[in-house]
């Protein structure tokens, strides 16, 4: 029997997949559609307390890089970039607690955790929006330090501009309000952060020590595309935006916070495909969220999603999701493990099933390749960075260990070996 079942820092999910913070929970119809859907748990629509976010920015939704096919409706790309113009949730959050009380008890029947989500201005204003959502049902709080962006010109007050993001840009005023809810609610917290930041592992570990349970990364961050037949931006300018092409820099930081602190990570942005789940568990994240796929798919795009993982835990023989959790992240070299452990490389080509296309030569940058009928390695001047092998299309190239080091210097510097280190080459060349 297949176990999908995790543990998010003191909390227990069915499963990892996780729906983010976003129209998908905005109404107690949709938490509770979620939650036939089968999901692990569900972050709510982001609230806040300031009056512009709860009407602007007007909801506008753009896909970019998206190809569709007319005779395959429902067929999804797995590439593609999303661009959004989407306001907080029009309740404010003592009332959007109510939508919380209606739902709670059906996902509780259900198994499915409520994490409920808000951002507010003031430790006032936080601990009465944290208080209530507790008291509503939520089985943990995620902490909106990222969303909403306090769009210029709009802002009433000083005080307005102290919202979402402001706490990434400042964590140590985040930290009085972590430590804050901390002492007023009994809930696990986590906190969503904002790409827009910086010193992640810094911050992490100071919401750590200020009583978080876990962080997730990331939201989305402003973004800019331009159409080029017209001159003009896609939806008028500066946008949150996501799509896979941001996963390896979202799953980049999972693992370093992983790595270095002891709170759970919610892996979020970039995220597309079942695969994609796996690695960021694998990378050391202990659940993943979800908006994007699913606002494109549809909620039936869960299913997929679970029957995925649990196919590839049939597959490799996992009975749990722990059996491959923090797999790659026990494997990350340090630098000096790069030096010490792997051993450089160089071309061979198999005449056998080459078929003289070329291709390998056109990207080799260091002038290893020589071509006859065949392709041919001159293995004194291969520096092993592998490309050759990776673009062939028929996979006639394969990359073998070398004897020693002091060739494969020789190799990258046999263009200029007079301008090399000294160690490189004998005196006199």
């Amino acid at each position: 029997m297949i176990d999908l079942s995790v543990k998010l820092g003191n909390l227990d999910l069915k499963n990892p997949i996780v729906a983010a913070g976003g129209p998908l929970a905005g109404t107690v119809e949709h938490i509770k559609d979620c939650v036939d859907a089968g999901l692990g748990g569900i972050v709510t629509k982001t609230t806040s307390t300031v009056w512009y976010l709860q009407r602007y920015p007007k909801p506008l939704y753009s896909l970019l890089d998206y190809k569709k096919d007319k005779m395959k409706p429902y067929n999804t790309p797995d590439s593609y970039f999303w661009m959004h113009r989407e306001h907080n949730s029009c309740y404010p959050p003592l009332q959007f607690a109510k939508i919380i009380e209606e739902a709670s008890p059906y996902a509780k029947k259900h198994n499915c955790a409520i994490i409920g989500n808000f951002s507010a201005r003031t430790i006032e204003e936080w601990e009465e929006i944290a208080i209530a959502y507790e008291k509503a049902g939520c089985d943990a709080l995620e902490l909106n330090f990222c969303c909403p962006f306090p769009p210029d010109g709009l802002t009433k007050s000083e005080l307005d501009l102290n919202i979402g993001i402001h706490y990434t840009k400042n964590p140590h005023e985040a930290v009085k309000v972590l430590k804050h809810i901390r002492s007023i609610v009994n809930i696990p917290l986590f906190v969503k952060m904002s790409p827009d930041g910086s010193n992640f592992k810094e911050v992490c570990k100071l919401f750590e020590e200020a009583g978080a349970d876990g962080v997730t990364m990331f939201a989305n961050n402003k973004t800019l595309r331009v159409d080029i037949e017209t001159g003009k931006p896609n939806i008028y300018g500066f946008a949150p935006g996501t799509g896979p092409g941001l996963k390896a820099l979202s799953m980049r930081w999972t693992a370093e916070i992983a790595g270095e602190c002891n709170i759970a990570v919610m892996g979020n942005r970039g995220l597309s495909t079942w695969q994609d789940a796996v690695e960021f568990i694998m990378s050391g994240a202990s659940a993943v969220q979800y908006c994007t796929p699913i606002m494109i798919r549809g909620l039936g795009y869960v299913k997929e999603l679970l029957d995925g993982i649990e196919g590839f835990m049939k597959r490799k023989g996992y009975d749990s999701v722990n059996d491959f959790k923090d797999m790659a992240l026990n494997q990350i070299y340090t630098n000096q493990e790069l030096v010490d452990k792997v051993k450089p490389l160089y071309a061979k080509v198999r005449p056998d099933k080459c078929i003289g296309c070329k291709r390998c030569i056109e990207v080799c940058w260091y002038d290893a390749l020589a071509f006859g009928q065949k392709a041919g390695v001159i293995k004194k001047n291969c520096a092993g960075c592998s490309l050759c092998s990776q673009v062939c299309p028929v996979d006639a190239i394969e990359m073998i260990e070398r004897d020693n080091e002091l060739e494969h210097f020789q190799a990258m510097s046999s263009a200029h070996p007079e301008l090399a280190p000294e160690d490189f080459w004998p005196k006199g060349l």
